[in-house]
């Protein structure tokens, strides 16, 4: 099974480049559509700015090996849920990085995915509305949910950089549009997660589409008339 899915997103693998790099404007777009002025931005706002001032004062190797650690688990989810045999991390000594175990070739999600997806925040999401519910202090809630935000925008600020050896597996180009284009729509599905919960993700994704389809039919209309 997992050579199938293999073969199958490489021959995915630069339609979706394409696909998200045509997405682009329609994401930037979309962000003036939330309501930054709203009390659970605040509380998300507040547990973003209680992990920076973690980070001030505890110092940033604090939070480095949980980094590596992330990285090397979203490595994998997701090799799991492309049905590979996944076997143990290994940490460096010297606490530059780690590795995952993974019989077989792999896929290009697999190898990029901890610089597009929240795996901590991903959880945490799943939990949430259950939090909700039991707890009286909806502020703390979405304040770790900010927490949370924050620590994978550090992780992938820190991990992507030119000699990053995932990226260089998949290609510079291939890598720097899914890594951006990919952040883009988790950036924006957490934050509409954190106005409406999945409901807000559902109008996100809508909202993303119908943007989409209005600006490709502009690019359209300027292509036919270009070539005329």
């Amino acid at each position: 099974m997992a050579r199938y899915i293999d073969l199958i997103l490489l021959w995915l693998k630069w339609p979706t480049a394409i696909f998200l790099l045509l997405s682009v404007p329609a994401l930037v777009h979309s962000f003036d559509y939330f309501n930054f002025m709203a009390p659970k931005f605040y509380a998300l706002a507040g547990g973003i700015g209680f992990y920076v001032l973690m980070i001030i004062v505890t110092g940033y190797n604090t939070c480095h090996t949980m980094q590596i650690i992330s990285h090397e688990l979203t490595h994998t989810f997701f090799a799991y849920l492309t049905f590979h045999d996944a076997g143990r991390i290994r940490l460096n000594p010297d606490g530059s990085g780690g590795s995952m175990i993974l019989k077989g070739r792999g896929n290009w999600i697999i190898t990029l995915s901890p610089y597009f997806f929240p795996l901590f925040a991903f959880f945490y999401m799943l939990l949430m509305p259950m939090f909700l519910r039991l707890s009286n202090n909806h502020w703390l809630v979405y304040g770790v949910f900010g927490f949370f935000v924050a620590y994978y925008w550090a992780t992938v600020i820190e991990q992507v950089h030119p000699k990053q050896t995932d990226i260089k597996k998949e290609g510079y180009i291939f890598s720097i549009i899914v890594i951006v284009a990919a952040n883009l729509y988790t950036s924006g599905i957490m934050l509409a997660f954190c106005s409406k919960s999945w409901e807000g993700v559902k109008i996100y994704l809508a909202l993303i589409y119908r943007l989409s389809m209005t600006y490709g039919a502009e690019i359209l209309k300027s292509a036919t008339q270009y070539f005329q």
